[in-house]
C-alpha cells in the first residue's frame, strides 16, 4: 500500500514539474526574479523544476498568479489544455486587475531594459561608465514615463 501512495506521490511531483517548466517556458523569467516574485528562495524554485518537491498553499497560488495559470492546472488537477490561460484575461468583461497590469507592465520594463541593452552593445557605442550609468537612469526613467503614460491611457478607456 506505501509502494502505491509513493507512486502517485512521485507522479504528482512529476506532473508539477513539468507543468511548471512548461509555464515558465512561457515567460523569461530567470530563477531569481521568479523567486523574489513568488516570496521563496531560488532553491525552492530550482526543486520544483527538477520535481523535488512542489508549491502549495500560498506559494502555489502566487505563482499561479505570477505565470498567469491555474493552481490546479499546476498541480494536474485540470487535464485540459486550456487550463492555462495564459495571455487572457481572467476578469468579467475583459477587465484586468492592477496586479496582472503590474505584471505586465514590469515584463515590459524589463523587455526594454533588454532591448536597449543589446542596442548599446550591438551598435559599439558603449558609454564610458559614468555615461552608462547615466543613460541607463535616463532609458529607466524615460520607460517609466511611457509606462506611466500608456497605463493612465488604459484607466481612460476602462472608464469609457
Amino acid at each position: 500500500m506505501a509502494r502505491v501512495s509513493q507512486q502517485k506521490k512521485s507522479e504528482k511531483l512529476r506532473l508539477f514539474s513539468e507543468r511548471f517548466k512548461s509555464a515558465l517556458g512561457k515567460w523569461n523569467f530567470q530563477d531569481n526574479e521568479i523567486a523574489e516574485k513568488v516570496g521563496v528562495e531560488p532553491s525552492a524554485i530550482s526543486n520544483w523544476r527538477q520535481g523535488r518537491n512542489m508549491a502549495k498553499g500560498k506559494n502555489l497560488r502566487r505563482l499561479a498568479e505570477v505565470l498567469d495559470c491555474r493552481p490546479g492546472w499546476l498541480l494536474g488537477e485540470e487535464d485540459h489544455e486550456y487550463g492555462v490561460v495564459l495571455g487572457k484575461p481572467r476578469t468579467p468583461h475583459g477587465k484586468d486587475t492592477w496586479h496582472q497590469r503590474a505584471l505586465a507592465a514590469e515584463k515590459k520594463l524589463a523587455d526594454l531594459r533588454s532591448g536597449l541593452r543589446y542596442l548599446l552593445e550591438t551598435s559599439g557605442d558603449l558609454p564610458h561608465h559614468q555615461e552608462k550609468l547615466a543613460a541607463s537612469s535616463l532609458a529607466v526613467s524615460d520607460a517609466a514615463a511611457a509606462l506611466k503614460k500608456a497605463l493612465e491611457l488604459e484607466n481612460v478607456r476602462t472608464r469609457e
